[in-house]
């Protein structure tokens, strides 16, 4: 009996964040400020619960030191009905900073929260956040 209630509850989180919202295809071209910055650490990312790939670079402003930025590149996964980016220091959502509701695939750049501290969170989440799933990660490393 544990088994199969134990059995029914991992595939009810399985499958608990499906198909919701459309992610837009972007292939943004990052601002001068950004390309000519100075990339701090990269990371690939890896399945969680579903399907996510791509990379992500860390990056300081050539322009404003004080600004700091993920950059995205071919970056996919599957589709979610709450879907955020985070940056954490651990593989979940622990101390973690919300950068922004996911609303894209491909290639973009997103603005970190001024004063995050990027050193202790090294790890950016693919999160849903209705049914606390992890969809995927990347570890930053420089």
């Amino acid at each position: 009996m544990k088994t199969i209630i134990l059995s029914l509850l991992v595939c009810t989180c399985l499958l608990s964040c499906v198909k919701d919202i459309e992610l837009q295809p972007l292939n943004q071209v990052p601002s001068p400020s950004v390309q000519n910055g100075v990339m701090e650490a990269e990371g690939v990312f890896m399945n969680g619960v579903h399907t996510v790939s791509g990379t992500v670079k860390l990056v300081t402003d050539s322009q404003d030191p004080q600004k700091k930025y993920l950059s995205f590149q071919q970056f996919n996964t599957e589709q979610g009905p709450d879907l955020y980016i985070y940056l954490s220091e651990e593989i979940r959502p622990t101390n973690a900073v919300s950068v922004v509701k996911l609303a894209n695939t491909g290639t973009f750049t997103l603005e970190i929260p001024t004063g995050t501290f990027t050193e202790k969170h090294q790890y950016v989440l693919v999160w849903c956040k209705q049914f606390s799933v992890l969809f995927g990660s990347a570890k930053l490393a420089k």
